[in-house]
């Protein structure tokens, strides 16, 4: 018998308005304003180690569950941490029609939303335009790139999905070594701290 497939459990949470330019502080000095949690130190330790880094409102884009797993994939800026109704809407509606969950399965099943995990829109860019691509976020990834958008994935089991529930993302440039140059390195920050 097959697991049911459910989508959208996660948006009971709502997203949190954001100060960014405090929040940055407090991944700067530890703590800024209202973010005062030791997550932020712990945070920023590796985040102040990209040269070119920033902060962003992280945007849901889908959500699932699938045979125990919550996935999620979202979406931020790396111009100026917004992303605009109108674009958002865009993404939000391919999401829904395009994105099956096989995919998602796929792509969340070890992504913890506390680790920093990596994004290459140039190298998927690359694998779109030379017809390799096979999956929506590789696409949508290279499409985005353009307009300063950069989508990543998490996933979660059922009883920690509220760890999913984040309206933050903290996010870091490789720009050295042999592997994964160009990468946009990014962790969420969840609603609880913020």
């Amino acid at each position: 018998m097959m697991t049911e497939i459910r989508y959208n459990l996660v948006d009971n949470w709502q997203k949190k308005e954001l100060d960014l330019q405090t929040l940055e502080q407090a991944l700067e000095n530890g703590s800024a304003g209202p973010y005062t949690d030791r997550v932020f130190s712990s945070i920023g330790g590796k985040w102040k180690k990209y040269s070119k880094r920033g902060v962003s409102n992280l945007y849901l884009l889908k959500e699932m569950e699938d045979d125990g797993l919550v996935c999620a994939y979202y979406a931020y800026s790396i111009r100026d941490g917004v992303i605009g109704e109108d674009i958002l809407a865009k993404i939000r509606s391919v999401c829904a029609e395009s994105l099956g969950g096989g995919e998602m399965y796929a792509k969340c099943s070890d992504s913890s939303p506390d680790g920093w995990l990596d994004t290459n829109p140039e190298f998927l860019t690359k694998l779109v335009s030379q017809g390799k691509a096979d999956l929506l976020y590789e696409y949508l990834n290279a499409e985005l790139y353009s307009e300063g958008i950069v989508l990543t994935s998490r996933g979660m089991k059922g009883r920690k999905k509220d760890r999913l529930a984040a309206s933050a993302v903290a996010w870091g440039v490789k720009d050295k070594g042999l592997f994964n140059k160009g990468s946009y390195y990014s962790v969420l920050i969840n609603n609880d701290v913020l």
